[in-house]
């Protein structure tokens, strides 16, 4: 149920300081990929290993939700609440290895993936930002209130807080 508690802290974030969006937050792109999101991380913590079986007697609505919303975070994704999805007609791919905390943003374009010939941990912490475009090539940590800039492309942890990451590879802005 916790993910219920996830998906109302998302609604808040989205809606804002503009209480008018509460007339029309149901609608946007990015909510119905959280919406997606949330209710079958749901189910999967409540069925376990069957619900991959239960999923595709539900296929067809999912692919019509991620079509709609250009939005594709695997249900195994530990995300918590507060995610928040600008542009998504761009696209966002989330891999359900990864384990994120509060409050993240992505702007579109953004790619969360894991590269399967290393093992490690994937995390990414609280209050983090992607530009548009930006790409993380996990396993590795990055720690918390770290943004990256548009079309940069992390491919190693970064420990320290309070940090911009950009370029390909990314490196830590300095000044």
């Amino acid at each position: 149920m916790i993910q219920l508690k996830f998906l109302s802290q998302d609604v808040l974030r989205l809606i804002g300081k503009r209480k008018v969006r509460y007339l029309y937050f149901f609608f946007t792109r990015g909510f119905a990929g959280v919406l997606l999101y949330r209710m079958e991380r749901l189910c999967y913590l409540i069925f376990k290993d069957l619900y991959p079986g239960i999923r595709l007697l539900f296929l067809p609505i999912i692919l019509l939700f991620q079509s709609y919303s250009n939005i594709d975070i695997h249900y195994k994704a530990n995300i918590a609440g507060g995610l928040l999805v600008l542009h998504p007609s761009v696209g966002c791919v989330i891999s359900g290895q990864a384990m994120i905390g509060s409050n993240l943003t992505v702007t579109g374009g953004n790619v969360i993936g894991i590269n399967k010939s290393k093992k490690g941990i994937f995390s990414i912490g609280n209050n983090c930002t992607l530009g548009a475009n930006a790409t993380i090539i996990g396993p590795l940590v990055i720690n918390n209130n770290v943004r990256i800039g548009a079309n940069a492309c992390v491919t190693k942890s970064f420990d320290k807080s309070n940090i911009v990451l950009v370029g390909v590879p990314a490196k830590e802005l300095i000044g």
